[in-house]
């Protein structure tokens, strides 16, 4: 008769004894010293489960808690441990569960017979779908989540999940405004264009200033300083207008009022029932906040108004930043004090946000005109080679 195959198998390792039951790929640690203590420790170890395969379960079932706000096991851990996670991030991860992976190849097999490979192929398949690298890798990160979770309260002891990247998406360069499409934005009749003073005042605070949305959804009255002509801004909206925090990077700036935003601003002060100095400057007209659906409609709408096409460009809100600051960089402003206006910490973050156009460059070829002008109208030896008369 053959030998029948052990349940568990056992092996030291240093002074460690440790264990590994037939569908395991690796030995598990059970931090004893004595065989006798080890055998004890897997004894507790599968009763505390019922049994090792009463814990292999389909992915469906295990997975069905998951992101739910009071169910969850992995949100309630992380909030038990102080950490930040919000009630709209796990309503999108639930959301995201439930309308795909609870419906993919893996969410009928058991957790233990999930390989690496089955959530790389179900990956591979979303993008043959056409699916944006944004949604595949929200798809994927909500399962990495949760075999995470499980493998962090052992309920498995190999994570399939584990060194399972992101799909790299083909960024959109962001396109900018030139100055007559800004002027057509922004005229004197700007109802034209603007549903209300308050659209019309958010969009030209951006415009004017380079603040990013969350910053201008967030700011109060009490940090617009008339007096010295200048913004203080230390808060912004974070994950979609849920919380409120440090602007990005976790830093504090100050922001100059142009004389133009300044006299409208002031204007739209005595004529607003918000005007406090703990309201905020842009919100209903009860005072609430607005949100990053109401940013993206209206100026998606103030954008067709006014007769702007996109001709090939991405133009977005964060365009009003792009512009900004090349508008500034062409006009030789100092790099340095516009980083600290805009709130960037490096030149790298700088470059991305400027996009120099040919009309930028003309400078320099009146600058290589003047060297070259000269001698191509000498009789210099160079003269027949610049001229093509060699």
């Amino acid at each position: 008769m053959g030998r029948h195959a052990k349940s568990v198998r056992y092996k030291k390792i240093g002074k460690y004894w440790y264990f590994k039951l037939p569908h395991m790929q690796n030995f598990k640690t059970t931090k004893e010293t004595v065989k006798v203590m080890a055998e004890q420790y897997v004894a507790n170890w599968q009763k505390r489960g019922g049994s090792w395969c009463a814990q292999n379960k389909l992915f469906k079932d295990y997975a069905e808690p998951f992101f739910d706000w009071d169910r969850c096991p992995h949100t309630t851990r992380i909030r038990a441990e102080g950490k930040c996670i919000t009630k709209r991030y796990c309503l999108l991860l639930r959301q995201t569960v439930m309308k795909h992976a609870m419906h993919s190849p893996i969410a009928n097999k058991h957790m233990l017979d999930i390989r690496r490979s089955d959530i790389i192929d179900y990956r591979n398949s979303l993008l043959k779908k056409g699916m944006t690298a944004g949604t595949v890798n929200r798809i994927i990160s909500s399962i990495r989540i949760i075999f995470t979770e499980a493998f962090y309260r052992e309920d498995i002891l190999v994570n399939p999940a584990i060194g399972i990247g992101t799909v790299k998406s083909k960024q959109r360069e962001v396109g900018i405004f030139t100055p007559e499409e800004l002027q057509s934005l922004f005229p004197a009749d700007y109802l034209r264009i603007w549903n209300s003073p308050t659209d019309y005042m958010c969009f030209l605070l951006a415009a004017t200033t380079g603040m990013r949305s969350g910053e201008i959804l967030a700011l109060r009255w009490n940090n617009v300083h008339f007096d010295k002509s200048y913004i203080h801004i230390a808060e912004a909206w974070k994950d979609r207008g849920d919380e409120l925090g440090l602007p990005k990077w976790g830093k504090v700036r100050n922001c100059y009022i142009p004389s133009t935003l300044k006299e409208k601003l002031l204007w739209y002060q005595q004529h607003v029932y918000t005007n406090s100095p703990d309201n905020l400057v842009i919100c209903n007209i009860d005072g609430s906040r607005l949100g990053v659906n109401w940013w993206l409609n209206r100026f998606k709408a103030a954008i067709g108004r006014a007769g702007i096409r996109a001709d090939g460009r991405y133009l977005k809100p964060h365009s009003f930043r792009h512009t900004l600051n090349t508008i500034l960089r062409v006009q030789g402003e100092n790099p340095d004090l516009i980083r600290a206006m805009l709130g960037w910490s490096n030149e790298a973050i700088q470059d991305n946000y400027t996009h120099w156009q040919p009309q930028h460059l003309a400078k320099q070829g009146e600058i290589i005109d003047a060297i070259w002008c000269p001698v191509v109208n000498s009789t210099s030896p160079l003269s027949p080679l610049l001229t093509g008369t060699m």
